[in-house]
C-alpha cells in the first residue's frame, strides 16, 4: 500500500433515478400488481371559491395494496382567514395513520383537520397544504364531498355554503408504492412541478418552483433555467404583480447561454413585514412562451433565535428525509416478512440531504427522480417539512451536505459535479449555489431546527494526498477547494443555527502520519481564513460514504503477534489507525493543538461499515491457531474489505450502527453516529456495464496500492450509476447489518 495513503474518489451524486438490474425489483410501467387505481384530483367549483370562506381540495397522492396517501390544499375566499377545520366521511374502512400540517382526528369514517398554529391564517385568495397516510384493505373510494370551515379574520367560524367535491377518475400512471408498512415520520409537502414554457426547436424555459410561500419578514428564492444548450444567448426578464408586500431584490434580469443553461440563475423575493395574499412572477424572455411563479405571502414566524450549542445532538430528534423513505418503499414493495418490516424501519432513519448540485436546491423537475413520483423535495420543502414535524418542543437536527466544488472530487471518475475550475466555476459555486442555500437556511434561524452541514466531502483530503492527479493539482494552484470552503463556512457560520462540520476522509487515508500531520494544517490553514476563525467550525466527520468500522473489538493496531505489530500486516501497512474510533480520537487531539476548540465535536458515518453475515469473527483467533500476525488479522478483523482502498458498491457490506447521539461514553467529543451517506444509492457504474464510469467499481477489475500490489474492487456486479438507487445492493445491507435489524 502506498504509505502516503491510497486515492479514494467516492462519486455520490445523487440524480436518485431506479434502475432496474439483474435480480433487482423490476417495476412496470408504473404499475405493482394488487394496487387499486389512482383518483385524479378535481379542482373545487368556481362558486364555491367565490362564496366560501374556505374550499379544500383533496388529492390522491400515493396508493399502494394497504395504504394511500393523501394531500390537502385548504384556499382562502375573498376573506383572509385566522383558522381553518377541513373534515369528509369515507364509505370504506380507511383509517388514518399519520398526518402533517395539521391536527388529525378520526371518529369512525369521519376525518377532521384542523390547522395549526403556523398555518392558521391564510390571505384572502392565498392557500396552505396539509398531507397524511392512511391504511385500508379492498377499495379505496374517495369522499364524495369534503368540507372547509373558516373563521374569518375579526369573526367565528362559519361553515362553507358549498363543500369541495372531489369525483375520483383513475389514471394510467402511478407513482411507485411506498412502504405498506405506515411510516413513523411525516412527509414533507409534496413538491411542486417546475414552470415551463417553450421557446422552440427543443428549448424549454423552466421556473422552480412553480409556487411557494413566503414568511413575512422573510425571502424567496426560484431559480430560473433551460432544458438543453441554446443555440445563442437567450435574455430573460422577471416581472411581478399582485401582492406589493413582495418584490424582487435581484435576478429580475437573467441571461442564459451555453455554459450556464443548465445552471438555475436565482431569483430573489424578498416579503416585508405587513402583506398579505399571492403575487404572481412572470418569467418571459423572446420567442419563448411566458411562465408565471406564485409567492403567497404568509404569517411572520416565531421571532425567538435559539443559542448556538456546543453539541447539536444532546437533546434534539432528528428530521428524516422522506425522499429517502420513498427510495427505501420501493424495495419493500418487492419484500415481504422480517425483510420488509427490516427494510421501512432503515427508512425511517434520518439520512443526509445532499445538495449536490445547484438544481437540488429548487427540487421538483430541477432534480427529477423515476424513484420519486414528484420529484425530489427542495430545500425549503424538507425545512418546512421539518418545521411541520417539530411539534415536541425539542430541537430537531436537519442534516444537509454542502458538495458542488468546481471540479470537486478530483480524484474521480464519476463524481465530479456540474462545475468546473476553467468555466468561471467559483463564481458560480459562491453565487448560484452557497447564497442561495444560505439565503433559504437564514429564513429559519427564528425555529427550533438545527442544521447540521458536512461541507465538501473528499475535497480537502484529496489536496492533501492526490496532487499527482491534474484534476487535483489545479484544484490546489488555483486555491479553488480552499476558496470554496472558506466562502460556504463564513455564510453558513453567520447563521446561528447552522452548524459546520469538515470530512476529514478515514483512517485508511489521512491514518499515516505522513498524511494526518500536513491534513491538520491544511485544515487550520481553512480555518484561520475564514472571518471568525477556528470557531466558524463546530466539528469533524470521518467515513463518509465509506466502509471502514467504528472499531476493532479483537485487536488493537499494537498488539504483538509471532514478533509483529497488528499494523504492520499488508492489509493495514504501517497504518497506526486501523479503526474510526482510534482515528477519530488522534485526529481530535491534533486539531485541537493546532488551534481549534476543544469542544469540537467529531462524527462517524455508521451507514455502511457493518458485517453481519456468519463469517463475522465472534473473538480474536487463538495465537495457536493463528501462528502468524497476517493470520491472526485476517482472522480477526471486522473490516471485510480485501484491501481498505476499495470503495465502490462493496460486497457483503452491512449498514452499521443506527444514527444515535454520544454513542461512546469513553469518547465524549465523539457526538453522533450519523448516516451521511444514505444506504442503497449507488457508489457508481462501470464502462464495462453502462459505457461511463468507474473501473473501480467493475466487480471483474483490480485495482493497486502504491507497492503494485493488486487487489480485486470487491465490487457488487451490475451497479448503476453514482446516486441511483440500486436495490441488490440494499438487500445486502439489510441483510448483512450489524448489530442485526429487529
Amino acid at each position: 500500500m502506498n504509505r502516503t495513503g491510497p486515492r479514494r474518489p467516492r462519486p455520490r451524486l445523487r440524480l436518485r433515478l431506479l434502475v432496474a438490474v439483474a435480480g433487482a425489483l423490476l417495476l412496470g410501467s408504473g404499475c405493482i400488481a394488487g394496487t387499486a387505481e389512482l383518483a385524479a384530483t378535481v379542482t373545487p367549483a368556481a362558486q364555491a371559491a367565490t362564496t366560501a370562506p374556505c374550499t379544500a381540495t383533496y388529492s390522491l397522492v400515493n396508493q399502494w395494496n394497504t395504504g394511500f396517501q393523501i394531500g390537502l390544499t385548504i384556499t382562502a375566499g375573498s376573506t383572509a382567514l385566522t383558522g381553518w377545520t377541513v373534515s369528509w366521511t369515507y364509505s370504506g374502512n380507511q383509517d388514518l395513520t399519520e398526518g402533517w400540517n395539521g391536527t388529525w382526528s378520526q371518529a369512525g369514517e369521519t376525518v377532521t383537520v384542523t390547522n395549526v398554529s403556523y398555518n392558521g391564517s391564510i390571505s384572502a385568495g392565498g392557500n396552505t397544504t396539509a398531507g397524511a397516510l392512511f391504511s385500508y384493505s379492498g377499495t379505496n373510494t374517495a369522499p364524495a364531498t369534503v368540507t372547509c370551515t373558516g373563521t374569518a379574520a375579526g369573526s367565528s367560524p362559519s361553515p362553507s355554503p358549498s363543500p369541495t367535491t372531489t369525483s375520483p377518475s383513475p389514471t394510467t400512471s402511478p407513482s411507485p408504492s411506498p412502504s405498506p408498512t405506515p411510516t413513523t415520520t411525516s412527509p414533507s409537502p409534496t413538491p411542486t412541478p417546475t414552470a415551463t414554457g417553450s421557446c422552440g426547436s427543443g428549448v424549454t424555459l423552466k421556473a422552480n418552483p412553480a409556487s411557494f410561500d413566503i414568511s413575512q419578514g422573510t425571502t424567496g428564492i426560484f431559480g430560473v433555467s433551460l432544458n438543453e444548450s441554446p443555440a445563442a444567448a437567450i435574455s430573460v426578464t422577471v416581472t411581478e404583480s399582485g401582492n406589493t408586500g413582495l418584490s424582487i431584490t435581484s435576478g429580475s434580469t437573467v441571461t442564459l447561454n451555453s455554459s450556464d443553461w443548465n445552471l438555475p440563475q436565482p431569483v430573489d423575493v424578498a416579503a416585508n413585514s405587513s402583506g398579505t395574499g399571492a403575487a404572481t412572477f412572470t418569467v418571459s424572455a423572446p420567442g419563448c412562451t411566458s411562465v408565471s411563479v406564485t409567492a403567497t405571502e404568509t404569517a411572520a414566524l416565531t421571532t425567538a433565535i435559539g443559542s448556538h450549542v456546543v453539541n447539536p445532538f444532546t437533546g434534539a430528534s432528528w428530521y428524516v428525509n422522506p425522499d429517502y423513505t420513498a427510495e427505501v418503499a420501493t424495495s419493500v414493495a418487492g419484500a415481504s416478512g422480517t425483510l420488509a418490516a427490516q427494510m421501512t424501519d432503515v427508512g425511517n432513519q434520518p439520512t443526509f440531504i445532499w445538495l449536490d448540485h445547484i438544481g437540488a436546491i429548487y427540487g421538483g423537475s430541477a432534480a427529477t427522480s423515476t424513484t420519486i413520483a414528484a420529484g425530489r423535495t427542495s430545500l425549503e420543502g424538507e425545512l418546512q417539512g421539518a418545521l411541520a414535524k417539530d411539534t415536541s418542543g425539542t430541537p430537531m437536527i436537519v442534516p444537509i451536505v454542502i458538495y458542488d466544488l468546481p471540479d470537486r472530487d478530483c480524484a474521480a471518475l464519476a463524481s465530479n459535479g456540474e462545475l468546473s475550475i476553467a468555466n468561471n466555476g467559483l463564481q458560480y459555486y459562491e453565487q448560484d449555489y452557497i447564497n442561495p442555500i444560505a439565503q433559504i437556511l437564514s429564513d429559519y434561524e427564528h425555529t427550533d431546527l438545527r442544521i447540521v452541514a458536512v461541507i465538501e466531502p473528499d475535497s480537502l483530503p484529496n489536496l492533501v494526498t492526490n496532487e499527482s492527479v491534474a484534476n487535483c493539482a489545479s484544484a490546489n494552484s488555483s486555491g479553488v477547494y480552499v476558496d470554496g470552503i472558506e466562502y460556504a463556512l463564513n455564510k453558513l457560520h453567520a447563521i446561528p443555527n447552522v452548524y459546520n462540520y469538515l470530512d476529514i476522509a478515514h483512517s485508511a487515508w489521512l491514518g499515516w502520519p505522513s498524511n494526518m500531520t500536513p491534513a491538520v494544517s491544511l485544515y487550520a490553514q481553512v480555518a484561520e481564513g475564514t472571518t471568525d476563525g477556528f470557531s466558524s467550525v463546530d466539528g469533524f466527520i470521518s467515513d463518509t460514504a465509506n466502509y471502514i468500522p467504528v472499531q476493532e473489538p479483537y485487536m488493537t493496531a499494537t498488539e504483538q503477534v509471532d514478533g509483529a505489530a497488528v499494523d504492520s500486516v499488508l492489509f493495514y501497512s504501517y497504518d497506526p489507525y486501523i479503526d474510526e474510533l482510534d482515528y477519530d480520537e488522534a485526529m481530535y487531539t491534533n486539531l485541537v493543538s493546532a488551534g481549534f476548540s476543544s469542544n469540537v465535536g467529531m462524527l462517524i458515518d455508521t451507514s455502511r461499515d457493518g458485517w453481519g453475515d456468519p463469517s463475522r469473527p465472534t473473538e480474536a483467533c487463538p495465537t495457536s491457531t493463528c501462528t502468524t500476525t497476517t493470520e491472526f488479522v485476517n482472522d480477526s478483523k471486522i473490516d471485510d474489505q480485501p484491501f481498505r482502498g476499495d470503495w465502490c458498491n462493496q460486497e457483503n457490506s452491512g449498514i452499521g450502527a443506527f444514527p444515535q447521539a454520544n454513542p461512546n461514553s469513553s469518547f465524549t467529543h465523539l457526538y453522533a453516529y450519523v448516516w451521511v451517506k444514505p444506504p442503497g444509492e449507488s457508489d457508481g457504474t462501470y464502462p464495462a456495464y453502462s459505457g461511463t464510469g468507474d473501473p473501480h467499481c467493475d466487480p471483474n477489475g483490480t485495482q493497486t496500492d502504491g507497492s503494485g500490489n493488486s487487489y480485486p474492487t470487491n465490487s457488487i456486479p451490475d451497479s448503476p450509476p453514482a446516486g441511483q438507487w440500486f436495490p441488490v445492493m440494499f438487500t445486502q445491507l439489510v441483510q448483512d447489518a450489524y448489530p442485526a435489524i429487529p
